[in-house]
């Protein structure tokens, strides 16, 4: 249950949901609606990659809060509270029109289109999940006052700030060169901290100073903070001067520890041996290193970089006007899950966090309103992703060599609502039919969608990737 916070973000039809009509449009509805109370499922209709290998993975055609809903409703439960992280690159409230999104939504309906699907995603959490929210100047405060509420303040981790370009906007009055990504973990930072990931040591910083016989090592300063007793003692370095802690601190162990590591060779005094000791880390020792909140270029990549993917991928599809590089999903996924983990993103777009978890060894769930996306870039890229024909992204990085399949699955439509899609000439124009893909679904009207249970199952997850 989120904190009750004694501020709170007010703005018009708060009180209303915000429905999705079409690809693009959406309505109000009172919550008493019975369109708003409607039950919602999903249906299957394709399964594509390789023919032996168990689905890992599903696309979901439909609007996100009708997705969230279905997902919800699973059969045996198996939905609630398996999803171990959430990546939103929701559309930016920027009053532009993009190719694929109608990105001119008002504040009012923003907001409340975010936090209904903020609230319909809370019981797919994980105990020690995490929600990342992607945005950029235009809604992140505002968003900020939403995840407190549903959430809850004390769920805020961080907010990190990603360069998202390397190039000047001189028409500007200030280069926009950053975005925002605010990471919320409902158990607090504090327990998901111990679940989460740290960042591998860069090789490059492991040096060999004295020749050791054991090979290079990274150092770590002797000392801890605080006064402790102790860890209050004379230390004399190789230069002859005696040393104590710097005030505020203690050394790092106590006295016979100290002497200990000396004779194992594990201490080290830089400047010559006229500096204060440090500890010699060697790659076995090495625990990671803590994520900075300021993630530049060599860390995130850049838009850019995600253009050119995308270009080499389609280059006759008009590519999105800001793609999320491959580069910074990887250190997503990589500190908020592990191998066979959930990971959900409900604004699909070009695919990126399902090609990369896919890579990573996750499982995942992708749901994106655009059937026209969906036909141009997420099953084309995915299919290719399986076939080890990407070679771009994060492909080498992580090792992927292709595997694994994926099922496509659509928001079944309620009564009054129907809007029958013409599978087959989506598949087409996919360029999916081919002798070596798999395709399936049954009576497509009355199926229901089977793989969702199949994703939150833990338990078999690693029997369903093949790297």
């Amino acid at each position: 249950m989120a904190q009750k916070s004694d501020l709170e973000l007010r703005w018009t039809n708060k009180d209303l949901e915000l429905h999705a009509v079409g690809d693009r449009a959406y309505e109000w509805l009172s919550r008493s609606d019975e369109r708003a109370a409607a039950p919602v499922s999903l249906r299957e209709i394709t399964t594509l990659g390789h023919e032996d290998d168990r689905p890992s993975g599903t696309i979901v055609v439909g609007d996100a809060l009708h997705a969230l809903r279905a997902l919800t409703r699973v059969p045996e439960g198996h939905g609630a509270g398996g999803v171990r992280l959430v990546y939103i690159d929701p559309p930016y409230n920027t009053g532009q029109a993009f190719a694929q999104y109608a990105d001119s939504l008002t504040h009012s309906a923003w907001l409340s289109m975010l936090r209904d699907r903020l609230v319909a995603l809370k019981p797919l959490l994980s105990p020690l999940g995490s929600v990342w929210l992607h945005l950029d100047d235009a809604e992140q405060h505002r968003a900020r006052c939403v995840l407190d509420e549903v959430f809850g303040p004390d769920a805020f981790v961080a907010t990190i700030i990603w360069q998202k370009r390397t190039t000047r906007e001189s028409r500007s009055a200030f280069s926009s060169n950053h975005d925002y990504i605010h990471v919320y973990a409902p158990a607090g930072p504090q327990k998901w901290k111990h679940s989460r990931n740290l960042l591998p040591k860069d090789p490059a910083e492991l040096r060999n100073r004295d020749n050791d016989p054991r090979g290079p090592w990274a150092d770590a300063p002797f000392t801890a903070p605080g006064f402790r007793a102790n860890q209050h003692y004379a230390i004399v370095n190789p230069a002859g001067e005696v040393l104590q802690p710097p005030r505020g601190r203690s050394w790092y162990a106590t006295q016979p520890v100290y002497e200990r590591l000396r004779s194992e060779n594990r201490i080290w005094f830089p400047r010559n041996g006229a500096g204060l000791p440090r500890l010699k880390l060697f790659p076995d020792q090495l625990k990671g290193l803590v994520p900075f909140s300021l993630w530049g270029p060599d860390e995130g990549g850049t838009n850019d970089d995600a253009k050119r993917h995308l270009m080499a991928l389609f280059p006759d599809v008009e590519a999105f006007a800001t793609p999320k590089p491959e580069q910074l999903l990887e250190r997503i996924i990589h500190i908020g899950s592990d191998p066979g983990d959930l990971v959900v993103d409900f604004f699909g777009g070009s695919g990126t966090t399902a090609a990369v978890a896919h890579k990573m060894g996750r499982r995942w769930i992708a749901v994106e309103r655009s059937l026209e996306t969906v036909a141009n870039f997420m099953i084309p890229r995915l299919t290719r992703v399986t076939r080890g024909e990407d070679s771009g992204g994060v492909t080498e990085t992580v090792g992927w060599r292709g595997g694994g399949a994926f099922t496509v699955s659509e928001v079944a439509p309620t009564a009054g609502e129907e809007r029958p899609l013409d599978w087959d000439e989506v598949l087409r124009a996919s360029e999916l039919q081919s002798s070596d893909q798999r395709v399936s679904g049954g009576n497509r009207a009355n199926s229901r969608v089977t793989v969702a249970p199949t994703l939150f199952d833990i338990e078999n997850a690693s029997e369903s990737h093949v790297a």
